[in-house]
């Protein structure tokens, strides 16, 4: 039975689960987003929706001039947030950005299962930051939409320069003329 079991093992002692879960909050407060395993994202979101919502009392003791408070909150955010500069995002970024929310600041979206072992994989991200306000393609849509955006840059170059012709155009035109004598010497023969 699981009468009062309040968390998952995930398999590991409890030093390398306390460590591992430390890491993947840092890593999500750091990027914003992280991908990993289901049972793992699920746990992660527990220790950063509590983290988040002791950055917001912080941020708000700081605020109203109770400087003793504020710091009780930091040193309690630091015990999982192992970088300074990811520690100092989380209070002066990220918890202002979440003052009017109630929870819920962090998502989990479903992905494919890994090829190695099949497990579940999860995109783990924060709601409504800049970020992750679009949601994340696959490395080949990126590299097309980064090919795209040159493509624009060059095209921008180039009316800038006072060229009014591209060379697609003039490509496009010369098939088409050739295209046009083929024809032409196909008829005739």
């Amino acid at each position: 039975m699981r009468h009062r079991v309040d968390h998952r093992k995930l398999g590991r002692t409890a030093a390398h689960r306390k460590a591992m879960l430390r890491n993947m909050v840092t890593s999500l407060f750091a990027s914003e987003r992280i991908t990993t395993t289901e049972p793992k994202a699920k746990e992660a979101r527990r220790l950063a929706e509590r983290l988040i919502t002791r950055a917001k009392k912080g941020y708000a003791a700081n605020q109203d001039g109770e400087k003793g408070v504020a710091l009780a909150h930091w040193r309690q955010a630091a015990r999982h947030v192992q970088k300074t500069a990811v520690l100092k995002k989380l209070f002066e970024e990220i918890a202002p950005h979440y003052l009017d929310r109630n929870g819920g600041y962090t998502r989990i979206i479903k992905l494919e299962n890994r090829l190695g072992d099949n497990a579940r994989e999860v995109l783990l991200e924060l709601v409504d930051t800049h970020k992750t306000s679009k949601p994340k393609q696959s490395r080949k849509a990126e590299a097309e939409e980064a090919a795209d955006e040159k493509k624009t840059e060059k095209k921008a170059k180039a009316k800038a320069k006072g060229k009014t012709k591209t060379k697609t155009k003039a490509k496009a035109k010369a098939k088409a003329k050739g295209k046009s004598k083929a024809k032409a010497t196909a008829k005739a023969d």
